[in-house]
């Protein structure tokens, strides 16, 4: 029988992002954001939902070699070999239904061969609390991420606040070969350029203590123009419970 597990602990996350532009943090802000890697090296980031558990977007691993990947959790820099601990998998759960070509159902999850140890640097963040939960047009999130729109790449961890757009909107700014699905929302900075970039795909979207996205698709950096798309998580939570025993509340 699969064991159920209920989170509560996205109670103690406290967010101090600078809401006017992006800035650089500590892992310990947010210690639930995590980087993929293939071979040792970051590709894409994810979010850690439970002991045994992270989420990304399933075309970071989609057709990936097991052995492969691995996570880094508690690192603020993404460089660093030194920092924080890079923790073995057991197994990845692709979304039956992800299409590689438009990014529907681009949500996967990771299963870690031991459970964490929970700390300053590595706390769950908390699920919505209903399927299918809508977003508010204009909600303010906070996005974090590695990948900058200027070059270099950022090697430290940075965090910015974007806002929830209607999909009508997000349509009119993306190109006619990006359709959209109500399995997606769509996040922009409608000042100044947000940051994240396709280098970032899975990484997490949060409101409220809430992961409400993972990034699906982005052309090149979020900016006003061009919005960032997510995996909208509420569309998935009966799928997150089936995978993993996760229960939502």
């Amino acid at each position: 029988m699969s064991k159920k597990f209920v989170l509560f602990f996205c109670s103690l996350l406290v967010y101090t992002v600078n809401t006017e532009s992006h800035q650089y943090v500590d892992i310990e802000d947010y210690p639930y954001h995590v980087s993929i890697q293939i071979a040792g090296q970051h590709v894409c980031s994810g979010a850690f939902i439970h002991e045994s558990w992270i989420m990304t977007a399933a075309s970071c691993v989609f057709n990936k070699t097991l052995t492969t990947i691995s996570v880094r959790v508690r690192s603020s820099y993404v460089h660093c070999k030194q920092c924080g601990n890079v923790l073995e998998i057991s197994n990845i759960v692709v979304h039956e239904n992800f299409n590689k070509y438009v990014h529907f159902n681009n949500i996967a999850l990771i299963k870690l061969k031991s459970p964490a140890e929970f700390g300053k640097k590595l706390l769950p963040i908390g699920l919505p609390g209903k399927e299918n939960e809508q977003v508010q047009d204009g909600t303010r999130c906070v996005v974090t991420g590695w990948k900058p729109m200027l070059r270099p790449a950022r090697t430290q961890l940075a965090a910015a606040v974007v806002a929830i757009i209607n999909q009508r909107t997000c349509k009119e700014r993306l190109p006619s070969y990006k359709p959209l699905s109500e399995e997606m929302l769509c996040a922009a900075n409608t000042t100044r350029p947000s940051e994240t970039c396709q280098g970032d795909l899975g990484a997490p979207l949060v409101s409220q203590q809430t992961l409400i996205g993972i990034l699906s698709y982005g052309l090149g950096c979020e900016t006003k123009t061009h919005p960032g798309v997510y995996t909208r998580i509420s569309s998935y939570l009966s799928w997150i419970f089936v995978n993993s025993g996760i229960y939502y509340k």
